[in-house]
């Protein structure tokens, strides 16, 4: 396997991964009945992002792009949790740890394929 190839299977590897993640975080919420706007959004971002990176679109300014559809996500995370808690009372008041992994793996994944992104440029 090329060099160019390996390249282009961890990029697709990162983006079905980050993409899965969202798709879990949907999940997990309607299966739960606690669907929230803040949430399902940023998961949202994080998909327009991606597909945006899939359809090779974008490729100027992929950088900002990801710099901005992180950012985005991040920011209406922490929104959330300055309007409802770092814990949740329908859960007997635990700490939303299942939140804060989902938005580090978020993060953590989609600023390395980003990396990965501008190197392959």
């Amino acid at each position: 396997m090329t060099r160019q190839n390996r390249s282009t299977t961890l990029l697709k590897v990162f983006g079905i991964s980050i993409a899965l993640l969202q798709v879990f975080d949907i999940a997990i919420h309607a299966a739960t009945d606690q669907l929230e706007f803040l949430r399902v959004s940023s998961n949202v971002i994080i998909f327009l992002w991606l597909a945006m990176l899939a359809s090779g679109k974008g490729n100027v300014k992929a950088g900002l792009a990801a710099i901005s559809a992180v950012g985005a996500y991040l920011v209406l995370n922490l929104i959330f949790l300055a309007r409802e808690g770092l814990t949740n009372p329908e859960q007997g008041g635990g700490l939303r740890v299942m939140l804060l992994l989902l938005v580090f793996l978020t993060v953590a994944s989609s600023s390395a394929l980003a990396y990965l992104q501008s190197r392959r440029a």
